[in-house]
């Protein structure tokens, strides 16, 4: 009884030391390589760590939705990408992303993530305060309306995506440029 109660001991021992020895394996690339994608708790630390100058922030924000964003996810390599997520803040709302903005160097960036567009009814060309911009306009994975508008600033392309209507969304847009 004694030896298996030893060795019942021993085989906890040794699966904790493995899920340690994992989970620092995990957390390893992280540490030694700052600018792979991660999430960040605040705009000012992601920008500190990467080193990213210039991030496009909207002025405007619809109801339900309000800076600073609940989520930001970014990375300096294998080029600078930056994601903010907006939940939604009203009360009697669910707790789910509604809006995402990424800006990214290369134009195949893809966040990911829950938010997306399942069906797009409507593709258009949009001038966006002198640039020219794509919306798009569709519908969710839960069949909810949702919209998207893309457009090149600089030397980084610009997405919002959220579950607004196109003519919200086409406000949050040109509030982010000057």
């Amino acid at each position: 009884m004694r030896n298996k109660a030893f060795g019942f001991l021993a085989f906890a021992a040794g699966l904790a030391i493995l899920v340690i020895a994992l989970k620092a394996l995990n957390w390893f690339p992280l540490v030694a390589q700052k600018d792979l994608m991660r999430r960040y708790g605040d705009f000012e630390e992601m920008r500190t760590t990467l080193g990213i100058a210039q991030v496009f922030v909207p002025s405007y924000f619809p109801e339900d939705f309000r800076w600073p964003p609940t989520g930001i996810l970014a990375q300096g390599k294998p080029y600078p990408a930056v994601i903010m997520e907006f939940e939604r803040s009203a009360e009697g709302k669910t707790r789910e992303v509604g809006m995402m903005i990424c800006q990214a160097v290369r134009d195949d960036f893809s966040p990911g993530g829950t938010l997306a567009i399942s069906r797009i009814r409507e593709r258009a060309t949009y001038p966006l305060k002198g640039r020219s911009a794509i919306l798009e306009v569709g519908s969710g994975v839960k069949g909810e309306p949702c919209s998207r508008i893309s457009w090149r600033e600089k030397d980084v392309r610009i997405t919002v995506l959220a579950r607004l209507t196109p003519f919200e969304l086409m406000k949050v847009a040109e509030s982010m440029l000057r």
